[in-house]
């Protein structure tokens, strides 16, 4: 019998591993697939709008269940010292982010699709933030405040932020299914999921939350992100399709956002002499966004029809992540100059 647990043990490991390093592949073919696929059953998605909105909700909240469970609360209160970087990176998420989407959203055209980009920029830390600063060897101490404080800042912040730029655009944008979207994929999984680690703390023991069932909670995660970027994209199939220029437009963009911020984020963290590992940790937390509240969030406001940046950017997203983590060296002397 423990052999046979040893076997499926390893079979997620080696699965989570896989997944985790073609991730960015997979989310391409995902989004490939769904466009001919949405194309096909064009009318029959449009027929089923509220079924679209609320799978949405469901593999949101799916994709963030397991990364809250994997959050590590416990002895947050000796991490909160680090003031100056705390409060950058509150800068970059709720002030600096969202400025440039309220200067990018407009020129997409549709002011739809701008209020689901400006909710793409100002939501907080994705599931896979921590895990970059851990491979770039960041601080996981500081990155888990940063995940935790922009996590509840943002329940009150992100409605605030999506009401101001939706009146600067003479769009009518109503709060209240955003607050509860935000419970639903946001509060609850955040409650439920340390409900859960503090039950498996009591009966299983820390290794077997951090080490054992890890594997399992990763794939889990990004098993669900993918299947989500495939409805989103699914439901998005026909503009994709009629506006390709559009959809580039997205994650150009979105690109420019991401390099800027981390150029931005690089610099100051030189000019106030922060370590590499801080610097780390305010980087990647700061700087990539759960896409799956943004899309749960633009979904439940303003219908599937304006999710389509946050189901384009999980295609960048990762990509230029990944390629900031691979200038470690460079950016460890720069700091250090």
């Amino acid at each position: 019998m423990s052999n046979e647990k040893a076997t499926r043990k390893s079979t997620i490991s080696r699965l989570a591993e896989v997944t985790k390093k073609y991730l960015v592949v997979l989310s391409l073919f995902s989004t490939l697939l769904a466009i001919p696929v949405g194309f096909y059953f064009h009318k029959a998605i449009v027929s089923n709008k509220p079924l679209i909105s609320n799978t949405v909700l469901v593999l949101a909240f799916l994709t963030i269940f397991p990364s809250m469970i994997q959050l590590k609360t416990e002895g947050l209160l000796k991490s909160m010292k680090k003031v100056k970087e705390i409060i950058l990176s509150l800068l970059y998420v709720f002030v600096v982010s969202p400025l440039l989407a309220f200067l990018i959203a407009p020129t997409l055209g549709d002011p739809h699709i701008g209020v689901g980009y400006v909710a793409a920029n100002v939501v907080p830390a994705s599931s896979a933030s921590i895990g970059y600063v851990l491979i770039a060897g960041g601080s996981i101490e500081l990155a888990t405040v940063l995940a935790v404080l922009t996590l509840i800042l943002g329940i009150p912040l992100i409605p605030i932020l999506i009401g101001m730029y939706s009146s600067s655009v003479s769009i009518s944008v109503p709060m209240e299914p955003i607050v509860n979207s935000l419970v639903e994929v946001l509060v609850l999984p955040l409650i439920l999921g340390q409900l859960t680690r503090y039950i498996l703390l009591k009966t299983k023991g820390a290794p077997y939350v951090d080490k054992t069932i890890k594997p399992h909670l990763s794939l889990a995660t990004m098993l669900s992100m993918l299947v989500l970027i495939f409805v989103l994209v699914l439901n998005q199939a026909m503009t994709i399709i009629n506006k390709p220029m559009l959809a580039l437009l997205i994650i150009v963009y979105q690109s420019i956002v991401i390099v800027a911020l981390l150029l931005v984020s690089t610099l100051i963290s030189k000019a106030l002499k922060i370590s590499y590992e801080d610097h780390q940790a305010l980087a990647m937390i700061s700087v990539t966004k759960n896409q799956s509240v943004a899309a749960a969030m633009a979904t439940a406001a303003l219908g599937p029809q304006s999710a389509l940046a946050p189901a384009l950017i999980p295609i960048i997203q990762p990509v230029l992540a990944i390629a900031y983590l691979n200038a470690e060296s460079w950016i460890r002397k720069f700091l250090k100059s």
